[in-house]
Parts: C-alpha cells; structure tokens; sequence
C-alpha cells in the first residue's frame, strides 16, 4: 500500500475527484459582495438577473433562463434544475448579503474571506430542518468538541455555502424519518447534501492552498454528512466516503505549523491527547462486550471471504474487522481502539484503490461492509459509555443500520448471501430488544420502527416475536 499520499496536503485533492466541481461554479458559490455605500443622486441600472431563476442559478449570482423544466446554464453544467415555489417564494423575506468582517478586527484570521449567505434561496421547510438539526440531530463529534455544534459551528456556517447545506441536508433526512409528512423532505435532503458535496469539492481540491479556515469547514461539513449518511437506508457506501473524508482533513493538520491551529477544533490538532481522552472516558476494567459463541461465529463466517478477496485494500479491511471481533472479547477500550483501526484504513487507500473499494459491484467489499456493520451494532454498550461520560443526550435511532445490512444482502447474488447470513442473523439479534425499548424511550421512532419490526418478523418465529413485545 502505498503511504506517501500523506506527506502533504495536496493528497487531499484526488480522493474527492468523483465529485469535482469546475472553478467556475465554485467562484460563482462564493463571491465577495462589495460594500452598498449611499450616494444622493445615482443612476440606475437595468436589472439584469432573473427574479424567478432556479436556485442553481440564483446561488451562482448569475443570470437564469427561466426557462422549464430545466434551464439553459444547469442542462450545461449537467446539475439538477429546480425552481421556487412561486406563492412560497412571496412568503420569504428576502434579505440582502451582508459584507464580511472587517479586516481591521483584532483577529482578522479568525473570519472568512466571503461574505454571509444569502437567505433569499431558504425556505420555511429550510428553518424547520436547521431547528432539527440543533435540537435532535447534530453531531457529537469530533471528541471534545461536542458543545460547539451548538454555537461556534452553526454561526461559522452562515460564511461557508458547503457546511450550511450539509447541516441542513442533515435536518431533513431526520424530518424524513420523525415526522408524520416526513417523506415530502427525501427531496430537500438530497438537493442539500447535492449542494453540499459540490462546494465541500472545491474547498478540498485546495489542498495545500487551503486556509485553516477552510478546512474547518470542510472537516465539519464532512462530519455533518457522515451522521446524515446513518439517516439514508442504503447510506454505508456514503458514511464510509465521509469517514474517509473526515480522516483526510484532519491528516491535514497534522502537516500544519503550530502557529496554524484549528479555529473550531480545539483537540483535532492532538492526536495522542485526543486518544488518552478518548480511553479515559471508557472502563479499564477486562471483561468481555459479546458471548465467545457468537464472536466466533462472525469471525469463521469471515474468514469463509478470504478466499475471495483479491485486492490489498480488502486484505487490509479483513485483517481490521478480524482484529475488531477479538477485541470485542477482551474490553470497551481494546474494542473502540480496534474499530478505530477499521476507519484508518478507509483513509489510508489510495484514491483508484477506494474507488474500486466501494464500486457497486465488489460483492467482497459489500460483504466485508456488512461485517462492519454487524460490529457497529455489537459496539453498542461502547458508545453508550462514552456518551454518557462526556455528558451527551442519545436520541435513539441507531436501529437503522439494520436497513444498510438488507440493502446489501438484497444487493448480493446467492452464494454470496449465504457467507453473510449468520453475521446478518446476529444482527437482527440484537436488535430484537430496540423496538420495545424504542417505543418506550424515543416514541418519535415509531414510524421507521414499524419498518424494523416487518423486518424481524421474516426471521424469527412467532414465539420470539412475542417474547419481545413485536
């Protein structure tokens, strides 16, 4: 495998290359808006940009055609076309850019070079999502950083296109989910997070260009849609995208002088403090997460892949998950460190060798994804650790992992199914217990929960359905 992709910034470049955006449209997403000055007597220009231009266009600041159902300027760039609403668009009060900070400010590095986002281009349905986002569904990473999604991150965001669209994006895809019309906001999460990737790709593709600032972003943005990822029901190929992501920011750092620290992450400059913070929040005690029976059980269906794995990037996955099972029989500690090691190594692989990783047809890759996810859910007992020595406030939901796993079993051809099914068995185990704890805890669930209980109810007998409440 080859390392050297980490010795500069510039490696960050080609690991977004599947969603570049040309230089024009990026400049066109972040324009600086000059000062309004009053004069007394002035001339007036003609307007020259459209009032009913799609959105596209009206975040581009340039003109639009108008014209239906696509115009001329997104046929062009290939990007979906859509138009406001017309009787909601009178609803909107439209407000003018804000100039950005001035640069006479103590710390004039501390504030973005681009102006304020227009609120022109939001909707009510758009303060709805933000309201979710602040109150049910923002993030709790990067570790010891968790308060700033409440403060520092969305005031950051109202300069930075790409992080305003991600948290929205995520705001939605939980509206989906929890609300009684929630499927009427699939579209408005995909057309956030759409806007959101195609920005995000053009900070990236600074590389070592890029300010502090912007890799700020880009490392909240990436993990904005990291946790939006777990709300779509086919999402595993899109959170291991946006872990990967999330690794090569913060590798980022690493290359930086001290003198260039994050201005949002007070921890992501400190690798080794933040894994002895991280270890300390977890028992030291030994004793084991899962049953013996059951961990080598996965491990044997596991191994019955080795066979078929034909590239070192799969190589290396396996030996991760493997280690991953044993060490949920040893500790909380040596489990988290293990599924630690199962990101790195999404963010070790070369660009070709990813892409390859998760191309839709690696039936292995799929395979070795479900263990992944088997693992996630079996990690359970740790997460609720950490959340609860750092203080933060779970809001159920993660019973929707069981959708990634059935999305790749209905994905495999047969004889691959049948390497999966005990792992995939072990899972809808464990997750026998969520629904009734769910109904009884996070009552907003119980509409996905419904999806979850058709889902048991073709594995188990009747009896244990009973015996648990389903």
């Amino acid at each position: 495998m080859d390392h050297s992709q980490h010795s500069s910034p510039g490696y960050l470049t080609p690991s977004f290359h599947y969603l570049a955006l040309d230089r024009e449209e990026s400049i066109g997403r972040i324009s600086t808006t000059p000062i309004l000055h009053q004069r007394i007597s002035r001339v007036k220009r003609p307007h020259t940009k459209s009032r009913r231009g799609c959105y596209s266009c009206k975040s581009r600041r340039v003109k639009c055609q108008e014209t239906k159902p696509a115009c001329a300027n997104c046929i062009r760039k290939d990007i979906d076309c859509h138009y406001p609403d017309e009787d909601r668009e009178r609803a909107v009060v439209a407000q003018k850019p804000l100039t950005p900070a001035s640069s006479n400010s103590a710390d004039s590095s501390s504030t973005l070079s681009t102006p304020q986002i227009s609120l022109a281009s939001f909707t009510g349905d758009d303060l709805r999502f933000w309201h979710h986002f602040l109150v049910d569904a923002r993030p709790h990473l990067p570790f010891g950083d968790e308060d700033s999604w409440l403060s520092t991150i969305p005031a950051f965001a109202h300069d930075c296109p790409h992080l305003l669209h991600a948290m929205l994006s995520l705001g939605a895809s939980y509206s989906a989910l929890v609300s009684p019309s929630g499927k009427d906001h699939y579209s408005s999460a995909i057309a956030h997070r759409s806007q959101a990737l195609q920005s995000l790709s053009a900070t990236i593709a600074k590389g070592a260009d890029a300010t502090v600032l912007e890799m700020d972003g880009a490392l909240a943005t990436c993990y904005t849609l990291t946790f939006q990822a777990h709300c779509m029901s086919d999402g595993i190929v899109d959170f291991a995208v946006m872990v990967r992501g999330c690794g090569l920011v913060t590798d980022w750092y690493f290359t930086q002088p001290e003198t260039r620290e994050s201005k949002l992450f007070k921890n992501v400059k400190s690798p080794q403090h933040m894994g002895e913070m991280i270890t300390g929040w977890l028992p030291k005690g030994v004793y084991p997460l899962c049953e013996a029976e059951k961990i080598d059980v996965c491990i044997a269906a596991l191994d019955r892949l080795r066979p078929l794995i034909d590239s070192e990037a799969q190589g290396c996955v396996y030996s991760a998950l493997r280690q991953a099972y044993a060490a949920l029989l040893i500790s909380h500690r040596h489990a988290f460190m293990q599924l630690v090691v199962i990101y790195a190594e999404w963010a070790r692989m070369d660009n070709v060798a990813f892409l390859q990783f998760i191309a839709p047809g690696n039936h292995v890759s799929r395979a070795l994804f479900m263990h992944y996810i088997v693992l996630d859910s079996f990690m359970r007992p740790v997460y609720a650790e950490l959340m609860k020595r750092r203080n933060v406030g779970a809001g159920g939901g993660h019973f929707l992992i069981y959708r990634w796993a059935d999305a790749i079993y209905t994905g495999l051809p047969g004889d691959m199914r049948e390497l999966v099914e005990e792992p995939l068995g072990y899972l809808a185990m464990d997750m026998l217990p969520e629904v009734e704890r769910h109904r009884g805890r996070y009552p907003q669930w119980e509409r996905e929960l419904r999806g979850l209980a058709e889902w048991l109810r073709g594995r188990f007998s009747q009896d244990v359905l009973e015996m648990y409440n389903i």
